[in-house]
């Protein structure tokens, strides 16, 4: 495989993962109707893409660990959104 080739592939992964992360803030939005979760974006979107690239960098390379890194990805979105709109709540950023 060509170096660009495997770029192109490694960016895929981070879309997805970086999606995984969108998923879970976007269910927050619509929940807190927008309150308190626009600072959570960045830190979904982040938490996913380490949670995702941490699976692989720990050695399952092979489809269990392209599944299981969806699940952590999704996982961290989930945390990262968590604790973003309790921050954002906390420090009362709209």
């Amino acid at each position: 495989m060509t170096f660009e080739a495997r770029l192109i592939f490694v960016l895929l992964f981070f879309a997805l993962w970086g999606f995984l992360g969108f998923i879970p803030w976007s269910l927050a939005a619509v929940i807190r109707r927008g309150r308190h979760v626009l600072p959570a974006l960045p830190l979904a979107v982040a938490a996913s893409s380490l949670a995702g690239v941490l699976v692989p960098l720990l050695g399952a390379r092979d489809l269990t660990g392209f599944l299981v890194s969806i699940g952590t990805a999704f996982a961290g979105g989930v945390l990262a959104t968590v604790a973003g709109v309790a921050l954002a709540r906390r420090l009362s950023i709209r």
